[in-house]
């Protein structure tokens, strides 16, 4: 988990930038903190990167953070709502990163987490579980993690009719989760605080020129052919062969990527590395920046478009995947056994 702070001091070179630090306790030695945080920012940069735009990846810049700093930071922040202390930070940790603001003032940032955007068609999954080619993992995973699920249908979301992302957003702002996340003048606020209407107006537009949750949508679907019931027998057979003893390296990410674009083959250890691959788009948040708000005339305004939370994802995790993927459906079925009880998603 991260937090992020402001900059409102004197160096005008910090202005336009925020600081990331961990929550939570790390652990370790500087050295591996540094390491950790480079492997990460490649991954972001040199895997994520070339897959969805480069111009769609913020920069980073890792800097030293002394103790006596994090400690008088954490102070500051115990002021903070007690909904959002639950976890202090890390004051051992020795390195940051700074990245471009994107909660800047007279701005209003509109922060998405657009999940999963598509149904697997994979022949692999048993017929048993053939719900899975109806209803999108989001609408059915809302059944086992809430007493009353959300009406967004991301797919709604990843279409390019305005009419479905205009009902996506309205279901956002009726139940935000950790879907969406609106922040005005770098303060986050409930969509009742701003022009929804036309907030969703410039949205969609952004949405439909920029085209990156298509583009998402699509390399979801590309690197998750098999869905994990078909993958995770590749990973056990890989497993054993040796190949997937270790958690990948920055080079194998990176080689992944230059396979998965040439489609120069596809062994054991390459489908499994880009399921994970897909995992990782499926859970990024897109953030888009509309500056001088509100807009004057109808007019369209300045913006800027950021993929954030690009980090990895573990091979350890993979039984995880697979036995959620599992309760996910049990669970649906259980309480819409009936095919003419189950909700009907649509790409």
């Amino acid at each position: 988990m991260k937090i992020v702070f402001t900059y409102t001091g004197p160096e005008p070179s910090l202005n336009n930038w925020l600081l990331q630090l961990n929550k939570g306790e790390e652990s370790s030695t500087l050295a591996a903190q540094l390491e950790r945080r480079r492997d990460a920012r490649t991954f972001s940069t040199h895997v994520v990167g070339p897959l969805i735009g480069r111009q769609y990846i913020l920069e980073q810049r890792l800097v030293r953070v002394p103790h006596e700093f994090l400690s008088l930071l954490s102070e500051r922040t115990q002021s903070r709502p007690a909904h959002r202390t639950h976890t202090n930070i890390d004051v051992d940790q020795g390195v940051g990163v700074l990245v471009p603001n994107m909660l800047a003032e007279s701005s209003v940032t509109v922060e998405l987490k657009p999940k999963w955007g598509f149904l697997p068609q994979s022949s692999s999954i048993a017929p048993a579980n053939s719900v899975k080619h109806r209803v999108c993992r989001y609408c059915m995973h809302q059944h086992l993690k809430h007493k009353t699920p959300s009406k967004l249908c991301p797919l709604d979301l990843y279409s390019s009719t305005p009419n479905r992302i205009n009902r996506a957003l309205d279901a956002l702002a009726e139940s935000p989760q950790n879907n969406l996340r609106v922040f005005v003048n770098g303060v986050m606020t409930d969509t009742a605080h701003v022009e929804w209407s036309e907030l969703k107006r410039v949205l969609v537009h952004i949405l439909l020129k920029e085209q990156i949750l298509v583009r998402l949508q699509r390399l979801q679907r590309e690197l998750d052919v098999l869905d994990i019931e078909g993958v995770f027998p590749v990973y056990e057979r890989a497993v054993e062969c040796g190949v997937g003893a270790n958690e990948p390296s920055v080079d194998d990410w990176v080689e992944a990527v230059g396979l998965f674009q040439t489609q120069m083959g596809r062994s054991d250890k390459q489908v499994v590395l880009e399921y994970l691959l897909s995992m990782v788009l499926k859970d990024v948040s897109v953030m888009v920046m509309i500056e001088k708000w509100p807009v004057e005339n109808g007019e369209m305004p300045e913006y800027k478009v950021a993929v954030v939370d690009t980090e990895p994802k573990k091979l350890a995790k993979m039984a995880r995947y697979r036995d959620l993927s599992q309760d996910i459906v049990d669970n649906y079925l259980k309480l819409h056994p009936h095919p003419s009880s189950q909700k009907q998603c649509y790409e």
